[in-house]
């Protein structure tokens, strides 16, 4: 009847005491590629370029007296010219950019807990050190 007296609750926190979650992939076990991070970052730079472009486009085509288009003339209306090169351009650069996508996967095993999500504590690494030190577990 050790658990009435609060004992069975003393041994259920020893674990939480001893471990918490990796501070490097905050418990999870995986950490995002930096290939991968880089190539997303270059997506949204390029997909960012590519809106103000657009809106640069259609605001001169609906500019009162732009040039080849109708006043207040919706972009792509009869008569106007097409896109700007920049905006094909920005757009061949997305296409190449999707190509280029990095073979690896976006996610890799977490370096600093293998994988495991969790980390030892002071604690823990304390309770480690006397057990190597005493021979009941070997140090890998």
């Amino acid at each position: 009847m050790g658990d009435a007296a609060g004992g069975g609750d003393r041994w259920a926190r020893l674990p939480a005491a001893l471990e918490d979650d990796c501070g490097t992939c905050g418990g999870t076990g995986r950490t995002p590629n930096p290939r991968w991070q880089a190539w997303h970052r270059r997506a949204g730079e390029l997909v960012a370029v590519a809106q103000a472009a657009r809106r640069a486009h259609e605001l001169r085509a609906v500019a009162p007296g732009a040039a080849g288009g109708a006043p207040g003339g919706a972009p792509g209306a009869p008569g106007e010219p097409g896109e700007p090169a920049i905006v094909a351009a920005v757009d061949r650069a997305i296409d190449d950019h999707m190509r280029a996508r990095p073979a690896e996967p976006e996610e890799e095993t977490c370096a600093a807990c293998k994988g495991m999500g969790r980390e030892l504590t002071s604690a823990g690494r304390l309770l480690a050190d006397l057990l190597v030190r005493h021979g009941f577990v070997r140090n890998a």
